[in-house]
């Protein structure tokens, strides 16, 4: 009855992988690969019931396992990348410009890079005083003197 239908649940399933690339969240993706992974049985004549059952329980492992660990490496990735912003805190600069929040001045060397930079407690440093960073914000360091 289905001798030389393989062929169509094959291209329905091309079909359903191209039409994941735009679309997010790789949900229609797995539909497709059902569809190619149930023409095998209709290749070899297998009943409906088995044609039915392939696609069935390769479409429920698919989304369930296969998908959640593709999600996951996905958005780990992105995760990892990290800027010079994350490894910042905690080291040694020098105040190379006085920082002084009434003339909204002040910039300190960390390493090879010069940034922008505010007193943690809002006072004045002087030029040349070794400074520790609290935090990163935005373009801006938050330090603090040495010695505090």
């Amino acid at each position: 009855m289905f001798e030389n239908l393989w062929w169509v649940f094959a291209f329905v399933g091309i079909i359903l992988i191209i039409f994941e690339i735009f679309t997010p969240g790789f949900v229609i993706m797995w539909f497709g690969i059902s569809s190619i992974i149930a023409a095998i049985p209709v290749y070899f004549n297998a009943s409906m019931s088995i044609v039915i059952l392939t696609y069935a329980i390769s479409l429920l492992i698919l989304t369930i396992f296969v998908r959640k660990i593709t999600l996951n490496l996905l958005s780990r990735s992105s995760k990892d990348i990290k800027t010079n912003v994350h490894g910042i805190a905690g080291k040694k600069g020098i105040v190379i410009e006085e920082i002084n929040p009434i003339a909204a001045t002040g910039r300190v060397r960390v390493d090879r890079e010069v940034w922008s930079a505010v007193s943690e407690n809002g006072g004045v440093i002087l030029e040349k005083e070794i400074v520790i960073v609290c935090k990163a914000d935005g373009v801006k360091l938050i330090i603090k003197k040495e010695t505090e």
